[in-house]
């Protein structure tokens, strides 16, 4: 691809346009140093593959289920462990447990299984672009929206100066992520854009 000259590039302002609300223009603007700082932060630290990713959440989730199995078997013994004996971990780590085997889930359900580098900054962007359109529209766009992807595409522009071929794994990815990250984005639209 080549790289689009200054006259190519759109402002925050067309993207707010774009997307249906010339509100959004400094929200948009704001949010941009988010891609930014992503973009810079994995230039400098090395990214691991998906499948690294992955994998890693696969042993993690085993890991914790032997853990709880292990922890089962000692509170089946809790009645002949000496009496000064704090049990308060063991309750914390058994609640703890079952919520790290469901954000495990959670993340192997929506990570990619390919060997490909995640690549920084996109999903971020998809969330931005989902956020402001939900404000305008009231719901999120679907990953194959022409519109979102056109959104999608001149929000990245407006932030890096780069073009991006595809926007539908993104976008597909955004609207599956229910993050605390995603909530701080639809706020800062709201308080943006009122």
């Amino acid at each position: 691809m080549t790289k689009p000259t200054l006259a190519d590039v759109p402002t925050f302002a067309d993207v707010a346009k774009l997307i249906g609300d010339p509100r959004l223009a400094e929200p948009l603007k704001e949010l941009a140093w988010e891609i930014k700082t992503e973009l810079h932060n994995a230039s400098v630290m090395p990214q691991p593959l998906a499948a690294e990713i992955r994998n890693n959440l696969q042993q993690l989730r085993a890991a914790t289920r032997r853990f709880q199995n292990a922890l089962n078997q000692v509170s089946s013994h809790l009645i002949e462990l000496p009496p000064a004996v704090d049990f308060k971990p063991l309750k914390l780590a058994g609640d703890a447990t079952p919520e790290i085997l469901v954000m495990c889930d959670k993340a192997l359900a929506v990570h990619h299984k390919s060997g490909r580098r995640r690549e920084p900054g996109k999903l971020t962007c998809a969330l931005i672009v989902i956020e402001a359109w939900t404000f305008v529209i009231g719901e999120p766009p679907g990953h194959n929206n022409q519109d979102a992807q056109e959104a999608c595409e001149a929000y990245w522009l407006a932030c890096t100066g780069q073009p991006f071929a595809t926007w539908q794994w993104p976008l597909k990815l955004a609207r599956l992520n229910q993050s605390a990250w995603r909530r701080v984005i639809r706020d800062k639209i709201r308080q943006g854009a009122e």
